[in-house]
C-alpha cells in the first residue's frame, strides 16, 4: 500500500471496500498506507464500528480484523489484494499493484504482472472508443469579440512593442 500512495495510485483518505455475505467492509488509506476508519455495514443495515478506532498497517491484518472480530467468522481465508476495491477508481488493489510494478519496476515486473496491465489498457482503449465524442461549440462568439477594432488596435500596437520586431 505505501508503494501505491509513493507514486500516487491511492491517495490518503481514499476509500478501500470489499463484501463479504452481503456485509460490506470499508476502510481509509491512512499515512504509510495503514488503513484507519472501519466501518462494517451489516446485511441488515446495521453499521458496526467496534473497529473505527483501530489502525491496521498491512490489508491482510484489516481484512483479517473485519471478518474475525468485525464479522465473528472464524476459519476464513480471504484474498484481499485480489477482492478489496479502491472505491475512486473502482479497481482491485491487485490491479493497482500490477500497474505500479510495471510503471516502476519495470524490468523486474512479473509476466503476470506485465499482462494484467496489457488487458486493463486493451480494455480501457476499448471503452474510450464506444465513448461519443461531442461536438466542439462554435468558435464564431469568440471570433466575433476579438475582431472588434479596440482589440485590433491593441495587438497592432503589441506588434510594434514585442521583443520579436528587435
Amino acid at each position: 500500500m505505501e508503494e501505491l500512495l509513493r507514486i500516487r495510485l491511492v491517495e490518503i483518505g481514499d476509500e478501500i471496500m470489499f463484501c463479504f455475505k452481503k456485509n460490506q467492509m470499508v476502510g481509509e488509506i491512512g499515512y504509510g498506507g495503514h488503513i484507519v476508519n472501519t466501518r462494517i455495514t451489516k446485511e441488515d443495515g446495521v453499521v458496526v464500528e467496534t473497529l473505527m478506532k483501530r489502525i491496521y498497517p498491512s490489508l491482510t491484518s484489516w481484512s483479517e480484523a473485519c471478518l474475525r472480530e468485525g464479522l465473528l467468522e472464524e476459519h476464513t481465508r480471504y484474498a484481499s489484494w485480489k477482492r478489496v476495491i479502491h472505491k475512486k477508481t473502482e479497481r482491485t488493489l491487485q490491479s493497482l499493484r500490477s500497474e505500479a510494478h510495471v510503471s516502476q519496476k519495470t524490468t523486474q515486473a512479473s509476466r503476470q504482472d506485465l499482462f494484467a496491465e496489457i488487458n486493463r489498457l486493451q480494455t480501457l482503449v476499448g471503452q474510450l472508443k464506444k465513448k461519443r465524442v461531442a461536438p466542439r461549440k462554435s468558435a464564431d462568439t469568440t471570433d466575433a469579440l476579438l475582431m472588434t477594432l479596440e482589440v485590433q488596435e491593441y495587438f497592432k500596437h503589441w506588434a510594434t512593442t514585442s521583443c520579436s520586431n528587435s
